[in-house]
């Protein structure tokens, strides 16, 4: 990230302050924390509470087979997008339980990954995946390169995500390979609309989507395809997934009240469940497509080359 930092709007949250920055074009934490504070709080906070919360429980056991029907979307679009002589190898940068990973080796690649949380490491189910446990900014040199590399809710933690993409592209992406981004889509129109509507007499709910020091930058569709430009990347594609902050207007205020977020959740399984079960994997397709021109969906999926 750049040292000087030019930005005319800005929003306080936990004792942070998060600019919309014109040098790097994103919002992002300012001034950042030290790394020595971020390394802290990942090895040893940002898992800790993985016995209590049951959305994190749910990433490990997978009740509503949630997760198997987003790998089964990413592995698609990877299937069509990939050139056909390339490896079926994949590197998962920041593997977390190493959930997508036991399911790209399960339909026939070669896995690696590595993981920097202690506790997130600890709760790998399948050892065999060739995970390990280190910083992501200070990846392993027997790290090999890949076909497909993906940043899954990543970058949107690092200090400086430029240089973990400079070194992708450097070291560890094949010619032709696939990079695979995933990030929240935020400040994106949808929360807008409902920071004046629905939430606008509750302040302490407005910017809820700003959670510092766990998020410290902030793209949208728009933000992130420049972005991803200015660092030497072509697009391929880009999607979404299903714009959770509808739910709000019809009746499943989860931002007002947290309780009723697994409810919304599992309606959009459900939908999700019912696409599938018609083979309409096509007009899914479509539908987030379209949804990701118009700028909402609750996170950005960006495949790119170099």
């Amino acid at each position: 990230m750049k040292s000087k930092h030019k930005y005319f709007k800005y929003v306080n949250k936990n004792k942070y302050k998060i600019i919309n920055c014109n040098t790097c074009g994103y919002w992002h934490v300012f001034p950042m924390p030290t790394e020595n504070e971020i390394a802290k709080y990942y090895e040893t906070e940002y898992y800790e509470t993985i016995d209590d919360v049951p959305t994190v429980k749910d990433k490990l056991d997978d009740p509503d087979s949630f997760y198997h029907l987003q790998y089964e979307d990413r592995l698609r679009q990877i299937t069509r997008l990939l050139p056909s002589d390339l490896p079926k190898t994949v590197l998962d940068i920041g593997a977390g339980y190493g959930d997508f990973l036991a399911f790209m080796k399960n339909n026939g690649w070669k896995v690696q990954g590595i993981e920097p949380s202690i506790k997130a490491y600890q709760n790998i189910k399948d050892k065999t995946l060739n995970i390990k446990l280190a910083s992501i900014n200070d990846l392993p040199k027997e790290l090999n390169p890949s076909s497909v590399i993906t940043l899954n809710n990543v970058l949107e933690h690092l200090r400086e995500p430029h240089k973990i993409l400079e070194i992708i592209k450097k070291y560890l992406l094949l010619d032709r390979g696939i990079l695979l981004i995933i990030v929240p889509n935020d400040f994106n129109i949808l929360q807008y609309i409902l920071m004046n509507t629905l939430i606008k007499n509750m302040p302490e709910k407005h910017n809820y989507w700003i959670s510092p020091p766990a998020h410290l930058n902030y793209w949208s569709h728009r933000t992130m395809k420049k972005y991803i430009k200015k660092n030497g990347f072509n697009i391929l594609y880009l999607t979404t997934e299903f714009p959770m902050e509808i739910f709000p207007f019809i009746g499943y205020n989860y931002i007002a009240h947290p309780e009723v977020g697994k409810k919304a959740h599992l309606k959009r399984v459900k939908f999700e469940k019912f696409l599938k079960k018609a083979n309409l994997s096509k007009f899914k397709d479509l539908f987030y497509e379209s949804f990701a021109k118009i700028g909402i969906g609750r996170d950005t999926h960006i495949y790119v080359t170099k």
